[in-house]
């Protein structure tokens, strides 16, 4: 049993990156936390990781020792928590991280409706921006957003809750300044309001059934938040992309109008991200409930307020 717990220690160090944020994640010295690592090595007959590094790195061993046993962990997890008899119960408080503006259309009335039915589970919501650590947070679990399959470049445990289509909008007092738009190549004429994220979004990926094209843009307006590029679309500051139900909502975008109604953006994800792919029972069925009703949760809010 404690070569199984020594290696469920290597998973977490392995899939954090990182001596410290492992010990942290999992309450113990990261002392200890490498000395088990060591007798674990030891005890294996060969290295896990490269310690003569500054970048964190498995050895060739390691990697595949990681992932033989990432899933061999997690099962070992699961089996205790059932035979403990706290496999069905969700109990506990979790710190989850949300952007505002997704906390304020889905995310919200998702929680309240998972804690009405799990009387048991507290929840703790704060507001987030791109893609925080969550160990230095202390956040349980956080919503993030990526415009790909898969998060880049991250450190943490990732699921897939949900998607949704983004298109171009723009309020009725803008459009009817200006011209017609009939094509995206147009779209460099005009003020586009971008997304910041680190950098200025000043690429536009745009789709129509299999036509692709790519359009850089530029505009007076940026902001770091969708719901802050909604509302400034609402002013009239020029054209956004946007999630139908931001652009539609009466507290964000308020009945903006599409523009180039045949294209749209590339799709955004909503991840639910955890420090850890060893998760406690009341995180895994809170993000598991999060996937099950997001769909439900997003047809709902649309249907409030129709193109």
């Amino acid at each position: 049993m404690r070569f199984l717990a020594d290696l469920a220690l290597f998973v977490e160090v392995a899939n954090t990156h990182n001596f410290s944020r492992a010990a942290a994640a999992l309450g113990m010295p990261a002392s200890t936390l490498s000395r088990r690592i060591s007798a674990l090595e030891r005890e294996l007959g060969f290295p896990l990781i490269h310690r003569s590094t500054r970048i964190f790195k498995l050895t060739d061993a390691g990697q595949a020792c990681y992932e033989q046993s990432k899933s061999l962990v997690a099962e070992a997890m699961r089996i205790q928590e059932e035979v403990a008899g706290i496999g069905t119960r969700a109990a506990g408080h979790v710190r989850v991280g949300v952007p505002f503006d997704l906390a304020q259309t889905i995310f919200l009335p998702l929680l309240a409706r998972y804690q009405q039915q799990h009387a048991e589970v507290s929840v703790e919501v704060l507001s987030i921006s791109g893609h925080p650590n969550l160990l230095t947070e202390s956040l349980d679990l956080a919503i993030m957003v990526g415009h790909q399959l898969r998060l880049p470049d991250s450190t943490f445990w990732a699921r897939r809750v949900g998607t949704f289509p983004r298109r171009l909008f723009a309020s009725q007092a803008y459009l009817a300044k200006h011209q017609t738009i009939q094509d995206p190549a147009e779209l460099t004429k005009h003020l586009c309001i971008r997304f910041v994220q680190g950098e200025t979004m000043s690429q536009w990926e745009l789709h129509r059934q299999r036509e692709r094209t790519s359009v850089r843009v530029s505009g007076t307006s940026s902001a770091n938040s969708v719901g802050m590029v909604a509302r400034l679309a609402k002013e009239g500051m020029g054209i956004a992309v946007l999630p139908d139900f931001l652009a539609f909502h009466p507290g964000f975008g308020d009945g903006l109008e599409r523009v180039l109604d045949d294209w749209e953006a590339t799709p955004a994800h909503l991840f639910a991200v955890t420090p850890s792919e060893m998760q406690s029972t009341r995180v895994r069925k809170l993000v598991s409930f999060m996937k099950e009703h997001f769909d439900e949760a997003l047809n709902d809010l649309i249907s409030r307020w129709p193109a």
